[in-house]
């Protein structure tokens, strides 16, 4: 056999078995790849995929990534309102706010939901039979602007008023400051209902809160009184309000509730308990006459 014949088989057995063994890597690494990745829907020529509720979702709740799922629809059922793919992405929707409920398995409609920035967002926020309400907050009563929306908090009331007494020289002017709403939640901050995109420098100026009716009223009125301040309460449930284990994981732990206690001025300071600066009623007798003079306790 010439020489140059065996060399040519010899280099085309080379090449072949070269070739076979690069073949059967790629394919061993496209089988790695394949068994790690989850097995894709099917999609039939007909049909599509929409964004349907991974979960209930109550009217009010804010959206997160896992509360939605991309499910297969027939072409022919398609409402102009249902969000489709590759049109629209699941992570567009995240911090929306749902407008009427949607139970597991229905369709996210573009008209069951409200995303930030757009009109009507706060009152899809606002809770069935809530209201919202906004107080002026500054850097001490906003708690140096570390209040955020979705934190809980207690609105407390600052004023002075005169104490009850016949004679007018008689009455004086007391300061006290009393928990007017407990467990209030706030809805926004200024004007920003994120509460990561909220995280800015500078102190707010409003806050926002939900709240019943009543005390809609409440806040209107203590605005008038005096001046109000926000108090920060703790993530966790903190044995209800003001310590009473018997709300503790009551039906209405998520509302606002009224207040119970109250501090005066007595309570604070101790000149005022002691009785430094009081002053002193005294009858004066003179004959048949009678005065009453006051005299400052030093």
């Amino acid at each position: 056999m010439n020489p140059r014949t065996i060399l040519l088989g010899i280099a085309a057995l080379l090449t072949a078995g070269l070739t076979a063994m690069l073949v059967q890597g790629w394919l061993e690494r496209q089988r790695t790849n394949l068994a790690g990745r989850p097995n894709a829907p099917i999609i039939k020529e007909n049909h599509t995929r929409i964004l349907v509720s991974a979960r209930d979702l109550g009217a009010g709740s804010f959206i997160k990534l896992d509360h939605l799922r991309w499910q297969a629809w027939p072409k022919d059922g398609l409402a102009p309102s249902y969000l489709t793919q590759p049109k629209h992405k699941r992570q567009n929707y995240v911090g929306a706010v749902v407008r009427r409920g949607i139970a597991a398995g229905e369709p996210v409609t573009s008209t069951r939901i409200v995303k930030p920035g757009a009109r009507g967002f706060l009152a899809a926020v606002v809770r069935p039979g809530m209201r919202a309400v906004s107080v002026p907050v500054n850097a001490t009563s906003s708690i140096a602007g570390l209040v955020f929306p979705g934190d809980r908090v207690d609105l407390i009331l600052s004023h002075r008023f005169e104490s009850p007494a016949a004679n007018k020289s008689d009455r004086k002017l007391r300061h006290v400051s009393e928990t007017v709403l407990t467990n209030v939640r706030v809805l926004a901050i200024d004007q920003s209902t994120d509460d990561q995109k909220a995280k800015k420098k500078g102190v707010p100026k409003t806050a926002t809160l939900e709240v019943s009716p009543k005390q809609a009223e409440m806040v209107a009125v203590a605005l008038n009184l005096g001046s109000l301040s926000l108090s920060l309460r703790s993530l966790g449930n903190d044995q209800g309000e003001d310590g009473d284990p018997a709300m503790l994981f009551s039906s209405e732990s998520e509302d606002a509730r009224r207040g119970r206690t109250h501090t005066t001025g007595s309570e604070v300071s101790r000149i005022i308990n002691a009785g430094v600066g009081r002053a002193h009623v005294v009858n004066v007798f003179r004959g048949n006459k009678t005065e009453t003079r006051s005299i400052e306790g030093k």
